[in-house]
């Protein structure tokens, strides 16, 4: 069973459910997750790894080590990048066979709660103030440019040294981050595009791994408040209802 999809960051917006309530929700994309290959770890264990192409590309516009793997395995189009996923199964049958593409419906359905890993945005070279919220030093009495400076870093305790872990000033940002228990709000098939409860680390157009946690919770969102339009099957169904009543409504005024 596949629990992981990769998808692209577009952007935040809000949603209101049915009792009233806003949520904030990171829109998503699902771009092609096309199947390179699949490999099991070993003869004892019933896990796969499935390499995994993502995003749209030109094969001649594809990194070179990427080019050659596309190659290899007979693909004649690009990908963004290729990544991994574990999947475990019992029957070699549930694995997808080199070149299935992973729709959004066959990973995830509505009201599932997921784990989003992404990278965060980078912030360049930051101080203390910035990177851990230090409140930093007295603004008067000659304290000149040690306004913003962390102060002392240790040699006055006992050990007499800088502790491990101490924060300091240095790269901010541009870290892995796991974004745990948000929950699928709503899918759109058409598009492929998901809504994520709450924020997912990473700027717009970052790539994103959605993780499945085989659990569920209920959400029921108020389409129209939200600004979603009503799935296809549901327009349908209600379309002849409104037909039969204006009818009946209609044969009524005639007779009177």
């Amino acid at each position: 069973m596949i629990n992981d999809i990769f998808v692209t960051k577009i952007g935040m917006t809000q949603a209101w459910t049915t009792e009233g309530k806003r949520i904030a929700v990171t829109r998503c994309r699902v771009q092609p997750n096309m199947v390179i290959a699949a490999r099991q770890l070993s003869e004892n264990n019933s896990a796969y790894t499935i390499e995994v192409g993502y995003g749209k590309k030109l094969l001649r516009t594809t990194k070179k080590p990427l080019r050659a793997q596309l190659a290899k395995s007979g693909f004649s189009v690009g990908v963004k990048t290729i990544r991994g996923i574990k999947v475990d199964s019992t029957e070699s049958d549930k694995i997808p066979a080199a070149g299935t593409t992973l729709a959004v419906s066959d990973v995830l359905s509505l009201g599932d709660v997921v784990n989003v890993r992404g990278t965060t945005k980078g912030r360049g070279f930051a101080g203390g103030m910035k990177r851990y919220g230090y409140k930093g030093g007295p603004k008067t009495h000659g304290q000149s440019d040690r306004a913003r400076a962390i102060g002392s870093i240790g040699a006055g305790t006992s050990p007499g040294r800088v502790l491990k872990g101490k924060g300091m000033p240095g790269h901010m940002g541009d870290v892995a981050v796991t974004v745990k228990g948000l929950t699928i709000v709503h899918i759109d098939t058409e598009t492929q595009e998901v809504w994520i409860s709450g924020p997912v680390p990473g700027s717009i157009s970052s790539d994103l791994l959605v993780h499945k946690l085989g659990k569920t919770k209920k959400v029921e969102l108020n389409y129209d408040a939200s600004g979603i339009k009503l799935p296809v099957e549901e327009v349908k169904e209600e379309a002849p209802v409104e037909v039969e009543e204006v009818a009946e409504k209609t044969a009524e005024e005639t007779k009177e």
